[in-house]
């Protein structure tokens, strides 16, 4: 491993303490800050330390100590919503997202321990950046699925992004990562000048292909373009839940939905922007049925549905005196709006938040008809799970719906980073994005992944503006991650093949 002049292998303390720095740092390649070469930076550090190492278990902690050190600083504002929302002191909070931290960071320790357990040499080189989506991918299924600060999303806005709409945002993580792995690989054998030449070369088919897949459409316009009208209210949680405020909260929309233009023909509502069930207000909805077959514009509103004895977080869709539209959440944010495991789980949690977790599980449709389109919807962090915006496209769907409400999450990069995340929905569909949400970033975003306008955050407005439907599939919308995943097959395959020839060399 110390083959053309390798720099000198620092004890494992300090490799382990050089992990961790490097994943405190790893936020700063995602939105706000979008820093998307150190994406690339990052990696680059920990393969290096990855190949200097031989013992899978100490590959594994240098894995765990990039991971956490990467959630905490990455994730930390899910210790606001605790504080200020679940009565926790802020030590405790923090423990909570220390907690999600460890578990992350299981995830980058299974790859570098499997790098070091069955991979060797230029081998374990090749198996790094495969391994290293692999286990993001998992992560956003397993267990109910966590997809934030995977590697792919740094490159939303970058020429790397390109692959989206072909192998998806792992397929760009993928991309990002072999960058970096030929990057560490050219250090490692610096001394050779075949060796510069073909890392050169990688790099410039990497990014030369990059910029061509991302020049190929495979969408095409299909109808006029919709004028909508995206409200954000900011309505600060604690006057939100509030029963004595929920009338003046409704006075407040109804007003803003007057005042659109006319020639609006999608108004959009944010998630939970009516703070009630639809049962309880059987008035309002028939005086806004009406309103909307007068001024033919349809309604999209946020707001809980009550069915029986289940309750849902939904979007109400109002087409004149057409019957209701719903679109039920189906993702649910555990020990939010659900609760695992309620018998064991359920009391603790109550304690903390009492009346959360009683969501049901919606089973679709997954894409609203509007003005002869389809929207293919999400509500909150639905928007981060591809597979779950996927959904709403193989019904047809033209462009992209989202609501949610980031006023838990207070003054934080968690509303920068979900618009990040939806900026790469819209580049692997190649469909136009609308979203509205109650504090922001309430947002319009093209079929190739650019913010065409937004609200500043933390001030009521309505954003008007318009968008082209798109009609057609990308490969990524037909298939999924199934080409991502057979390319990482093929090349760990190659990985394999190259690890057992090193090792037999070495006998």
């Amino acid at each position: 491993m110390h083959e053309g002049g390798a720099l000198k292998k620092p004890s494992f303390p300090l490799r382990l303490l050089a992990a961790f720095i490097l994943g405190a740092a790893w936020p700063l390649a995602f939105a706000p800050f979008a820093w998307w070469p150190l994406a690339i930076a990052l990696l680059f550090g920990l393969f290096w330390l990855a190949i200097t190492e031989e013992r899978p278990q100490r590959l594994a902690a240098l894995g765990a100590g990039f991971g956490f050190a990467a959630f905490a600083a990455g994730t930390s504002w899910i210790a606001i919503t605790l504080h200020n929302f679940a009565n926790m002191d802020w030590a405790l909070a923090g423990a909570a997202v220390a907690l999600l931290a460890a578990c992350c960071a299981v995830y980058a320790a299974l790859a570098l321990w499997l790098a070091g357990r069955f991979f060797v040499g230029n081998g374990r080189l090749l198996a790094l950046p495969v391994l290293w989506t692999l286990v993001e991918w998992a992560r956003a299924r397993l267990f109910t699925g966590f997809p934030w600060l995977a590697t792919g999303y740094t490159q939303t806005h970058a020429f790397l992004g390109g692959f989206a709409p072909w192998l998806g945002q792992y397929g760009v993580g993928l991309a990002t990562a072999g960058v970096a792995a030929i990057l560490v690989y050219m250090l490692q054998r610096r001394q050779s000048r075949p060796v510069l030449l073909g890392g050169v070369v990688s790099l410039l088919v990497i990014s030369g292909a990059a910029m061509a897949a991302g020049s190929v459409s495979f969408t095409h316009p299909v109808g006029k373009p919709l004028r909508v009208s995206l409200l954000q209210g900011n309505i600060a949680i604690s006057e939100k839940w509030n029963a004595a405020k929920v009338s003046a909260i409704l006075h407040h929309y109804v007003n803003m939905i007057l005042q659109t233009p006319p020639d609006t023909r999608l108004i959009v509502l944010p998630e939970t922007a009516f703070p009630l069930f639809q049962t309880e207000i059987p008035s309002l909805i028939e005086q806004l049925q009406q309103w909307s077959a007068t001024h033919r514009k349809i309604l999209l509103i946020g707001i809980p549905e009550e069915v029986g004895r289940k309750y849902y977080n939904a979007a109400m869709e109002i087409d004149g005196k057409a019957p209701l539209r719903w679109y039920r959440k189906e993702h649910l944010v555990p020990f939010g709006e659900y609760i695992p495991m309620p018998v064991l789980l359920g009391p603790p949690v109550h304690h903390f938040l009492p009346g959360l977790g009683s969501f049901s599980f919606g089973d679709g449709p997954y894409a609203l008809p509007v003005d002869g389109q389809k929207a293919g919807m999400t509500i909150c962090y639905e928007e981060s799970f591809s597979r779950d915006v996927r959904k709403g496209v193989r019904e047809g769907a033209t462009f992209l719906l989202n609501i949610s409400d980031y006023a838990w999450y207070g003054h934080s990069i968690a509303a920068a980073q979900s618009l990040q995340m939806a900026a790469m929905q819209s580049r692997q569909e190649q469909k136009p994005d609308v979203r509205a949400t109650n504090t922001g970033i309430t947002a319009l975003i093209s079929p190739h992944g650019r913010v065409i306008s937004q609200l500043p955050q933390f001030v009521g407005g309505t954003l008007n503006g318009a968008i082209q439907p798109m009609s057609g599939e990308t490969p990524f919308g037909r298939w999924g991650s199934l080409p991502y995943l057979l390319l990482s097959s093929v090349l760990l395959l190659l990985a394999l093949v190259l690890s057992r020839r090193q090792s037999s060399s070495r006998q």
